[in-house]
């Protein structure tokens, strides 16, 4: 660990290998199939020569404007003004001069002939940075030779944390890796002011906790003035440090946003599925908008993308029919469009839309809109859906998503895994040690599943002491191998009310998705193997 303070000035990382081989890939795709979107335009143009149907020349001016788009997105300027050019005269009211369609037809098929893409004038935007994924965050602690207090690192582990203990500051600051955390349990009288000021290689100040005996204000405002972020008094409960852990540090069990693509070009809809991937996003692109109800409902999306013009159902039909639904009143939708016209701006505004981009979209841009917009949408959702205590899921919404996952690994072919879980005699910590008590054990069990177990996993309180799992792509034996570790870990966890130290354990079951069983069926399972487990003596997990 260093103590520079100054701020990492490397540049921008350049563009991962694969992700420029997708982009050119698209690209190309979209110059191979240029010689068919002309021939469409040229047919839409001829029917509508020849029948004067009103139907053709929509058609043809929808062809007009979704080209614009794509020229404009894909480096060909020319072609897209000449596309736009087209659909303006077919836009125009009334009669339209033969020699002037012609000559807007040639114009096109000249700009489509001289093609030659350029590079994109931004590189795709970056990842954010994710919590980091291997087992244990490294913590460190200065703690005297002697002291008290060795079973604080079994603790932390159970949680997510590496414990590494120092005898003094001397031996912290020479450590070569620079910890998330660091814990002083030390005398706050002896830390002169600014002692807890620790900044690692770019600069970033690592958040410091105090951890003494000493509970007065004078204490605590001489680890204050040292710098210290947190203070906890010994012996430490555990909860009560980890919560501290977790706000310093601010660990983020959140699943990967989820987005929707909607656009009848499968070229652009690649194109935007590749920026939107290559910074942590789950997609799913759907060019039938007839399609879109039941991706957005099994993709359980966090937010829609979706094009202006398209046929059979419009970007405006589709956002009114999305809004007609409750539980989808407040999901965000973007428009994307080529018509840079105000009083369809104003029509978008009025439907109801969170964001309306004009092409050729910027990739960061569109990134960074969509990011916003849809983590403000899960924040606004999660005080719906969330338990208030634990953070995990309420009942209803993990009810709701084991029949969504149900619905995917029927479809895909996965293994699913649901889990249900209790708190051994519950009843008898809060008759004990009061409710108080008994809320820190329920935290305290939510916040071991939601660090030991996947990003992938879906957590939820079930009711009063009752937790429920969802386990995507797991076997239920590797489930319940996972659990009882899980299990074993919370059983060794110490909680403490007023001077007295205890110990509590919870019991499981578990049950896999085999053809044919609902959400229904795989619930009752579960509940059954935890109604076995309980009656065996509990601290265990059964599978059903």
């Amino acid at each position: 660990m260093t103590m520079d303070s100054r701020p990492d000035a490397s540049p921008a990382p350049a563009m991962p290998e694969d992700l420029l081989a997708r982009l050119q890939k698209i690209r190309q795709d979209f110059m191979a199939g240029l010689p068919d979107r002309l021939a469409l335009i040229h047919q839409a143009a001829q029917t509508w020569v020849e029948t004067g149907d009103a139907v053709a020349r929509a058609d043809l001016a929808r062809h007009s404007h979704s080209l614009a788009g794509s020229g404009a997105t894909f480096g060909l300027p020319d072609l897209s003004v000449a596309a736009r050019a087209l659909e303006r005269l077919l836009n125009e009211p009334g009669a339209i001069p033969p020699t002037a369609l012609r000559d807007a037809l040639q114009g096109l098929e000249y700009a489509a002939t001289v093609a030659t893409p350029a590079a994109p004038a931004t590189p795709l935007p970056a990842a954010p940075d994710l919590p980091t994924q291997s087992p244990l965050r490294p913590v460190h602690m200065v703690r005297p030779e002697g002291a008290s207090g060795d079973d604080l690192a079994d603790v932390l582990a159970a949680y997510g944390y590496a414990l590494t203990v120092f005898p003094d500051a001397q031996a912290l600051a020479a450590a070569t890796e620079a910890p998330e955390a660091v814990i002083l349990d030390l005398n706050p009288y002896d830390l002169p002011p600014g002692a807890a000021l620790m900044a690692d290689a770019k600069g970033r100040k690592i958040p410091t906790v105090a951890l003494s005996s000493t509970t007065g204000f004078a204490a605590r405002l001489a680890a204050a003035r040292a710098g210290c972020d947190a203070y906890v008094v010994k012996p430490p409960d555990a909860n009560a440090l980890v919560d501290h852990l977790d706000r310093l540090t601010e660990r983020d069990p959140d699943q990967p946003l989820r987005i929707v693509i909607v656009d009848d070009d499968v070229t652009l809809g690649a194109y935007y599925e590749m920026a939107l991937q290559s910074t942590g996003m789950q997609t799913r692109l759907v060019t039938d908008p007839m399609q879109a109800m039941e991706a957005i409902y099994d993709h359980n999306a966090d937010l829609v993308v979706t094009d202006l013009i398209m046929p059979q159902c419009t970007g405006f039909e589709l956002a009114a029919v999305l809004r007609q639904y409750d539980g989808l009143l407040a999901l965000p939708i973007v428009f994307l469009t080529a018509d840079l016209d105000a009083e369809t701006y104003r029509s978008a505004v009025r439907t109801g839309i969170d964001a309306y981009m004009t092409k050729p979209v910027d990739l960061g841009d569109l990134a960074e809109t969509v990011r916003a917009r849809a983590r403000r949408a899960r924040q606004l959702k999660a005080l719906m859906v969330r338990d208030g205590l634990t953070g995990a899921y309420n009942h209803l919404m993990i009810q709701d998503l084991l029949a969504s996952e149900v619905a995917r690994a029927r479809r895909d072919g996965t293994a699913l895994s649901f889990a249900m879980l209790d708190i051994d005699h519950f009843k008898k910590v809060n008759d004990r040690h009061g409710h108080g008590a008994g809320d820190r054990v329920i935290k305290g069990l939510s916040r071991l599943l939601h660090q030991r177990l996947r990003r992938t996993d879906m957590i939820g309180r079930y009711g009063g002491e009752e937790f429920a799992v969802i386990m995507p792509h797991t076997a239920p034996e590797d489930a319940v191998a996972r659990l009882n570790y899980l299990r074993q870990q919370f059983s060794d966890i110490p909680y403490v009310h007023g001077d007295t130290q205890f110990q509590v354990t919870f019991s499981g079951g578990v049950a896999g998705f085999q053809d044919g069983r609902d959400a229904k069926a795989l619930n009752q399972m579960a509940d059954a193997a935890l109604y076995r487990a309980k009656n065996a003596g509990r601290n265990r997990i059964e599978l059903g």
